[in-house]
């Protein structure tokens, strides 16, 4: 997680994967945990940002390729 780190944050961070686990897949093997967590890890650090992730993911598909 990006910025100041205190209790509060760990817990409202953990709370939004339990309520994410539980109300979207029901169950997760602990095979699969890291990766879950990840993904929640991603959307929490940017979930003040400006640009949804449609937005981010269509700016890179128009500019695919143009670097080289």
């Amino acid at each position: 997680m990006i910025g100041n780190i205190h209790t509060n944050s760990i817990e409202g961070f953990w709370s939004l994967v339990k309520r994410g686990i539980n109300g979207v897949y029901h169950s997760v093997g602990s095979e699969y945990l890291q990766s879950y967590v990840n993904e929640y890890g991603f959307r929490y650090n940017r979930r003040n940002s400006d640009i949804t992730m449609f937005d981010a993911f269509l700016g890179r598909l128009v500019s695919y390729g143009q670097g080289e």
